[in-house]
């Protein structure tokens, strides 16, 4: 099931507190940013055939982004750590692919004819 992006901001708690009244960071759930780069990620892993999932919200470590393959888990990505939110905003789409390459091996890219 493809998830749908922006999401609607939940009660849940988050892992790093906003910056301001209204989150607007690309680590803090809900932000614009956020919301573009959790779909970029979904939709990534969803082309190589995978399923996206979302959790770990208002967790301790903050949400995640769970990659699987035939509901066994291969990969998972955290969202709202500020280092990580920054390093995959930096990934140009030809080393988002790379990098997906190394961490999933096996795991091409679906070929549409």
């Amino acid at each position: 099931m493809t998830m749908r992006f922006p999401r609607s901001p939940d009660r849940k708690g988050r892992a790093w507190g906003p910056s301001g009244g209204k989150p607007a960071e690309i680590w803090e759930r809900f932000s614009p940013d956020y919301e573009a780069q959790a779909e970029r990620m979904a939709r990534a892993i969803e082309a190589r055939g995978l399923t996206a999932r979302l959790g770990g919200a208002g967790s301790e470590d903050g949400e995640y982004l769970a990659a699987l393959r035939d509901g066994e888990l291969v990969m998972l990505q955290h969202l709202e750590d500020p280092a990580e939110a920054r390093r995959l905003a930096a990934l140009d789409d030809a080393a988002l692919e790379a990098m997906l390459d190394e961490r999933l091996p096996g795991a091409g890219r679906l070929r549409h004819s």
